[in-house]
């Protein structure tokens, strides 16, 4: 099964590493914009693609989303609503594939203006 999982890990990575980043400017999506969605969720990689990093560089950002969590808990705190996407991550071996989607909406340069009008701006 651990072969199963790093195979689809490694197909992911090629399949991003081959998907055009669509967004604005030239840091916005792409590798950098997969990881934020992989690792931290599709309101993470909307607020990368958005605002980028702000003033700080992208490894000190990364850290900071790893240890103090996901941005999904500040919205949550201001009256958005909780998506279906955000829980998918806890079913198990499934959750990997609905990561590796989040990775590639980020790496196409998704925008939270994108995630709104896609699911509604209760959620994003």
């Amino acid at each position: 099964m651990k072969k199963v999982i790093a195979g689809m890990l490694v197909v992911a990575m090629v399949f991003c590493a081959f998907t055009p980043a669509q967004a604005a400017e030239k840091d916005k999506g792409g590798v950098k914009g997969f990881l934020a969605g992989c690792c931290f969720g599709p309101r993470s990689a909307g607020d990368y693609n958005t605002d980028g990093t702000g003033s700080r560089d992208y490894v000190s950002w990364f850290l900071v989303g790893c240890c103090l969590g996901e941005r999904a808990q500040i919205d949550f705190a201001g009256g958005k609503d909780v998506q279906w996407r955000e829980w998918t991550p806890l079913i198990p071996y499934v959750g990997i594939i609905f990561r590796i989607w989040n990775g590639i909406d980020g790496a196409n340069g998704t925008t939270r203006a994108d995630f709104a009008a896609k699911y509604g701006s209760t959620y994003y």
